[in-house]
């Protein structure tokens, strides 16, 4: 199965589940709560844009690493996903 790189609608969607992510960091850090808000939005994302599944993943665990949550995130295999 061929990914379509993410287009404008799906990447309007991620910056604005960065800056929930960036609220809720900057409100509780690392905590449950924090947690708790990147899991819900991340079942958004991938909702919405099941075909962009392993890359809007990457990315919010990226996000995740720079705003200081985790010290390395775990990225998915993007190949194991198009089987």
């Amino acid at each position: 199965m061929h990914v379509m790189p993410i287009q404008d609608r799906s990447r309007r969607s991620l910056q604005e589940a960065s800056h929930r992510l960036r609220r809720h960091y900057d409100r509780y850090r690392s905590s449950a709560p924090f947690w708790d808000a990147y899991q819900q939005v991340q079942r958004e994302l991938v909702s919405a844009f099941p075909e962009h599944q392993a890359e809007l993943c990457n990315r919010l665990a990226v996000f995740a690493q720079r705003l200081g949550a985790v010290e390395k995130a775990q990225l998915l295999e993007t190949a194991d996903m198009d089987r």
